[in-house]
């Protein structure tokens, strides 16, 4: 091939690349490396790299003196575009459901597509991966970039999947990651305030959020929580774009309404009024909170024409999202808990939630991300005041030094019921030997994540055994 050789669209094909690449580290060979100029880094600078992995082309937006066929496209914007037209836009043979909101989100994209499995072939992106057929891909991201969706997608396609059920976080839309979307249904399943560090304020925390509506096909359907603060806002939003179907636990105008809710560490029932129709309904998903979730699930269902009372009876037997309120009897008769819980908000609601339910003590095992430093001494606070005992720990750091965030962690506290220490495992093993029977240890914040960011490069993440690990070694599981 000449030196900056341009190819056409044909000739790119008859490339016969394995999908495109962005990031220069995770190139296979195979793949067509595509550059970008952003804020902090040209990664037209990468590019003898990615031809060292083994990349075949390469798509860039300035002329480049390589050896392999160069396509040469004048924004990142027409790359995205190009390969679209590649794929032959495979998003658009796909439902595609949107999920976003400050908490419950994964619960609810996960729980959604494992019930949506028994009817179609469906999929899931999200925090916990992208998850279809056979396939688990683990993601950088809540919401991948724009060319990593588009890779997805066309797997989805090869593989016969008609749904997808994707989580849609504040970055993606406020980065235009999910510009390529055009959605059948959205549920916002609340706005509170999480990822301020990003987000110049509350208000453009919401805007972002907000936007999933707008991505929208006409004559969508948009799931709204009546019981949000920010409900009107949302239903404004809709004016005229999409249908709304309303849920609450607080108002019986809601299409769906929660009656009559009982609720524990193993599970929730409650009455559903739902077109002039009562259905009793029965959740494995603890807590109350969860009954929130399970009616966004309920109405999620009924969007995609599942009479309600299938619904029902599917969720009776829904299992939960992995690390989201996993319960673990204890030998000793002590209770532990696995939830992903990590911002104020969502910890609030589980404490809250635990402390209801709980008659022994409640102890916490929590740490703080680096990029919610600013957040730390209000977590730390929040902790101590609802738990008999909290143990600070690592929840990672990204950079910033753990002794800043322990620091932080207790520089509100105003009781001394707190320790740290960085080695998350061995806080877990002395949590446990420190329960009764009917205490709660809370192990927050990692989930089923099984790595540590110490570093700011998510690149390089520093092996964990995982929480789940740590509570079995510990407790004799």
């Amino acid at each position: 091939m000449k030196k900056c050789h341009t190819v056409n669209l044909n000739e790119l094909r008859q490339l016969g690349a394995i999908r495109f690449q962005s990031n220069s580290q995770k190139i296979i060979p195979g793949d067509v490396f595509v550059c970008r100029q952003g804020p902090n880094w040209d990664s037209h600078q990468s590019v003898d790299e990615a031809i060292q992995k083994g990349a075949v082309g390469v798509i860039a937006n300035k002329p480049l003196d390589i050896d392999i066929p160069c396509l040469l496209t004048p924004s990142f914007s027409s790359s995205v575009s190009l390969i679209n037209q590649y794929y032959q836009y495979p998003q658009d043979k796909l439902v595609q459901i949107g999920v976003t909101g400050t908490n419950g989100k994964t619960t609810v994209a996960y729980c959604l597509n494992a019930l949506l499995n028994r009817q179609f072939k469906s999929a899931y992106t999200g925090t916990l991966g992208c998850q279809f057929s056979d396939e688990q891909v683990e993601l950088d991201n809540t919401t991948p970039d724009a060319i990593s969706l588009l890779n997805l997608f066309h797997a989805m396609e090869q593989s016969g999947v008609t749904h997808n059920v994707m989580e849609v976080s504040s970055h993606a839309l406020s980065q235009d990651r999910v510009s390529i979307v055009d959605f059948d249904v959205v549920v916002i399943t609340n706005i509170g305030s999480d990822h301020l560090d990003y987000h110049r304020s509350r208000d453009d925390y919401i805007q972002a959020k907000l936007r999933l509506i707008d991505r929208l096909k006409p004559g969508g359907v948009a799931i709204v929580n009546l019981d949000d603060e920010l409900a009107l806002a949302m239903i404004e939003r809709c004016r005229s774009k999409a249908r709304v179907v309303t849920f609450s636990m607080q108002d019986p105008g809601a299409d769906l309404f929660a009656s009559d809710i009982a609720s524990s560490c193993h599970g929730g029932q409650f009455s559903l009024s739902y077109q002039e129709q009562q259905f009793s309904v029965s959740t494995s998903l603890p807590f109350t909170f969860n009954i929130e979730n399970s009616l966004a699930v309920l109405a999620m269902l009924t969007a995609m024409d599942i009479e309600m009372s299938a619904a029902v009876e599917m969720l009776a037997t829904m299992e939960h999202a992995p690390g989201r309120s996993e319960v673990y009897p204890l030998k000793n008769g002590a209770t532990a808990i696995i939830d992903y819980a990590h911002n104020y908000d969502s910890l609030l609601n589980l404490l809250d939630n635990v402390r209801r339910h709980s008659q022994g003590r409640v102890y916490t095992v929590i740490g703080v991300t680096g990029d919610r430093l600013a957040d730390a001494a209000a977590i730390g606070e929040l902790c101590s005041s609802h738990s008999d005992y909290v143990f600070f720990t690592t929840d990672n750091p990204l950079g910033v030094c753990q002794d800043t965030l322990f620091a932080a962690m207790g520089s509100k506290l105003v009781i001394g019921n707190s320790s740290t220490n960085p080695d998350r495992q061995c806080v877990i093993e002395r949590a446990v030997s420190c329960l009764m029977p009917d205490d709660v240890l809370l192990l927050c914040g990692k989930g089923p994540e099984k790595h540590q960011y110490i570093s700011d490069n998510k690149n390089d993440p520093q092996p964990y055994i995982g929480d789940l690990a740590a509570l079995r070694l510990a407790a004799g599981m």
